[in-house]
């Protein structure tokens, strides 16, 4: 198993996930920027990323905005992401984020599917040793539904039970021996909120209804969670996200539909287009995630550092074995930001220059993680 610090998605279909992880990316990398840092991708990850930037670069170029068009998640994918030091692919700080259809939270379609039977344990395992539960909102449903039905459809389309059952597995297993003291933060994040906002272009004045909903209809699975920590400390973030910035909703269509179960129900289609020409497309508050992924790791890096001082330092043999190993999140601090990557490598090249070299890249890395952690959070964002 790849080791790495995780996150997880937690949310319906359609809501928007693989496209935020897109929006994720571009801050992140403009978060990055002249710092001698890259985010660099497996190869995998970078051709899922480059699909969906150039679906998004089509519908900019083409002036027509269908958020359809750019599709979903169709598997499970693991977004591998790594901070790396220019010039050196051996130093780095790894992310794992991962992303899959929202169908596979609901358990009767998941057990109607095959992939989805044959993949879920590896996605329930990947969520619970997360250090983060992002839980991604499509505001517009939240914020066009008026009428008693349209309301009553809300809970279904936001798949508020799925996703509570999941928080719920997630906060047990931060109890768990080997995750009880490690960092953790669940995090809101509204998605396409630009007709809500005044601060990236638009005109809107709802961000404060947003917010109010977000609270009201959340409020069972935050309590889910505080419930299932109150022995330990779990942050909770609320992320309001504009994913693309130059698009507004023009109308929310509602239309008849039916549940698992056949029962009539109402579903949901935002009708959205470009709110300037040439688009420019400027997501806002997504790199929150990054930010609180850094922070997490962070945050463990002086209880990490004060186990190391204490430990004794492994021989040569124990250090090639040492790198494929499974360690958890306190592991991969003592790996990758501690120090330990640096000597396993160093202990098998035994060069004085390497080591000199490799120490400026490592704290080049470190610096860096710092300071995109403890940049100020955009104004959107609360700590609750």
């Amino acid at each position: 198993m790849t080791l790495s610090f995780k996150a997880s998605m937690v949310g319906p279909s359609r809501v928007g996930k693989t496209t935020l992880l897109t929006a994720i990316l571009t801050e992140t990398e403009s978060m990055l920027a002249g710092s001698g840092i890259s985010l660099a991708m497996d190869e995998t990850t970078e051709r899922r990323v480059s699909k969906n930037r150039k679906d998004l670069r089509r519908a900019v170029e083409a002036r027509e905005f269908d958020a359809a068009s750019l599709g979903g998640s169709q598997s499970m994918a693991l977004y591998d992401l790594t901070l790396q030091a220019a010039g050196d692919s051996t130093t780095g700080i790894p992310f794992s984020i991962l992303d899959y259809p929202g169908r596979w939270l609901d358990p009767v379609r998941r057990a109607e599917a095959h992939e989805a039977r044959k993949n879920w344990p590896a996605c329930e395992a990947h969520i619970t040793e997360s250090l983060m539960l992002l839980v991604p909102v499509e505001a517009a449903v939240l914020m066009e539904a008026v009428t008693p039905a349209q309301r009553g459809a809300v809970a279904d389309l936001l798949g508020f039970e799925d996703v509570q059952a999941m928080a719920r597995k997630w906060a047990r297993a931060r109890n768990l021996p080997e995750h009880r003291d490690e960092p953790a933060v669940l995090v809101l994040a509204p998605l396409k909120c630009e007709k809500y906002f005044d601060d990236n272009g638009g005109k809107g004045r709802d961000s404060a209804r947003l917010r109010q909903l977000v609270r009201e209809k959340y409020r069972t699975i935050v309590g889910v969670v505080q419930e299932e920590t109150k022995d330990r400390s779990v942050r909770v973030i609320y992320a309001p996200i504009d994913t693309y910035g130059c698009v507004d909703l023009m109308e929310g269509e509602w239309i008849d539909a039916h549940d698992a179960d056949g029962d009539a129900t109402l579903d949901f289609r935002g009708h959205y287009r470009f709110r300037e020409i040439p688009p420019e497309v400027r997501p806002k508050a997504a790199g929150t995630v990054m930010r609180e992924l850094c922070r997490c790791v962070v945050s463990g890096q002086e209880t990490a550092e004060q186990r190391r001082s204490e430990a004794a330092r492994a021989d040569h043999e124990a250090a090639l074995e040492r790198r494929s190993e499974r360690k958890g999140f306190w592991g991969a601090v003592e790996y990758y930001v501690s120090g330990e990557a640096l000597e396993n490598r160093n202990t098998r090249r035994g060069s004085l220059q390497v080591m000199t070299e490799s120490q400026r890249r490592r704290q080049q890395l470190r610096t860096v993680l710092e300071r995109i952690a403890g940049q100020s959070a955009d104004e959107r964002v609360e700590e609750w």
